[in-house]
């Protein structure tokens, strides 16, 4: 046993270096890039002669620097010229959901103020026909300033769906999200604002940047890990002490340790005699055996609550057994959630349910109910159902018997129904109270 543990302690601890070692890797580094300039892909741009402006545009290269000129001429209202990437390559194109955000190093030269942005047009499998630009997902980012520094960091989660193009393609709603998973073209729109005349945007680069294994995977690899070494190191510490059992005195123990468990089974099974299976509160018998035991339910004041669910026969017909028994759970979950620790709460038969108040008056028993019965109107039932419930609440008075008490609420409860369903009734030596049905 002692080697074995030996043997632990270092597997243990070889894991979580490793643990340490790759959660600051993948803070610090694993980075992923992919650069999407030039000489990696092809690259034209497009103005806006096509949408009946007059602005011209043309790309040139210097080095690994990409230049758009763009001559702007006002004809339309919203003139501007795009730089446009194309990555497709047979029906596959770059899978940006792995990345983090995007980099785009440029200069400007021109009037201010020059706003651009970032537009992505994705295959949607099942859903996207090469020869229809329209069933291409168009995702993009709008309005951004390019800083003095010509340093953008455009975060991949800006990304949004063009509301234009889901108003115009009327997309199912499983095409209508943000994935990025396959993008065959990408758009640096520049839509200048000033007067006419020449801009020019100079892109020195434009990089994707991620992480090679993302942190969710990373911790659910880690996580997995950690599992299968403790679930290894427990089947191998099994085998050992099953071998050691052999031995009499480990057999003494073992047979000792059988014995508390059956002690402990048999004082659950004694314990679930008392509670309702199927509303997990006491029965008939947990009451019995809750008043015997606890002197202080009895003692004054103690309130009596009968409680019975409104018209729950018709649920059972209409709904059937099944919904019946759900309403039934939920209604025991609802009274339960709003009585104090020291009240008990009895599954009386049926949909009849009790509970009992110690140091409780009649008066302050009535206010419970009340505050009961309007707990039901806000909860939400199955199958859209409204339910609601009549109570009736008497008060045990010196040596009066339990039962009496019982009876009174009973009949409160009978009163509750008769005088229309959803109240609450009191047993007032002397007077006559009925709470109003809740508009």
């Amino acid at each position: 046993m002692a080697r074995l543990l030996g043997h632990a302690r270092y597997v243990f601890g070889g894991l979580l270096l490793l643990t340490i070692a790759l959660l600051v890797w993948q803070h610090v580094g694993m980075e992923e890039v992919l650069e999407l300039g030039a000489g990696h892909f092809p690259v034209k741009v497009t103005d806006d002669r096509a949408e009946g402006g007059a602005s011209q545009g043309w790309v040139e290269r210097k080095g690994q620097d990409l230049v758009m000129h763009c001559r702007l001429d006002k004809k339309i209202d919203w003139p501007h010229c795009k730089l446009s990437f194309d990555f497709l390559k047979g029906a596959k194109g770059i899978d940006m959901s792995r990345f983090d955000y995007m980099i785009v190093d440029a200069t400007y030269a021109g009037p201010r103020p020059m706003k651009f942005g970032v537009v992505v047009s994705e295959v949607e499998e099942g859903y996207t026909r090469f020869d229809t630009w329209q069933s291409y997902k168009v995702e993009q980012v709008e309005s951004l300033d390019l800083p003095s520094n010509g340093h953008m960091v455009i975060p991949m989660n800006w990304f949004v769906v063009a509301q234009w193009w889901k108003e115009m393609a009327k997309p199912p709603i499983e095409h209508s999200i943000v994935n990025l998973d396959n993008i065959v073209y990408l758009d640096l729109l520049s839509n200048f604002g000033g007067g006419e005349g020449e801009r020019i945007l100079t892109v020195h680069s434009l990089r994707l940047h991620g992480k090679l294994i993302s942190r969710d995977t990373l911790l659910l690899w880690l996580v997995g890990a950690w599992v299968a070494c403790a679930v290894g190191w427990l089947a191998v510490l099994t085998l050992s002490l099953r071998g050691q059992l052999k031995d009499s005195e480990a057999a003494i123990e073992l047979l000792s340790t059988v014995n508390k468990a059956l002690e402990l089974e048999a004082r659950d099974l004694a314990g679930q005699a008392y509670i309702d299976p199927l509303t997990g509160v006491l029965n008939r018998q947990g009451l019995r055996a809750a008043l015997m035991s606890t002197s202080s339910l009895l003692a004054d004041p103690m309130a009596v609550i009968f409680i019975d669910i409104d018209h729950f026969k018709s649920i059972n017909d209409t709904h059937g057994h099944d919904v019946g028994d759900d309403v039934l759970r939920k209604f025991a979950n609802v009274i339960a959630s709003g009585i104090r620790s020291s009240d008990r709460l009895v599954r009386w038969g049926g949909e009849e349910f009790l509970i009992v108040c110690p140091m409780t008056n009649v008066y302050q028993g009535k206010i419970l109910a009340e505050n009961l019965r309007h707990a039901l109107h806000h909860h939400t039932w199955p199958a859209g159902l409204r339910v609601t419930a009549s109570f009736g609440v008497a008060q045990h008075h010196e040596y009066d018997e339990v039962g009496v008490v019982i009876k009174n609420a009973d009949e409160e409860l009978y009163r509750a129904k008769r005088s229309g369903r959803d109240r609450v009734c009191a047993h007032i030596p002397g007077e006559l109270t009925v709470a109003a049905t809740a508009a």
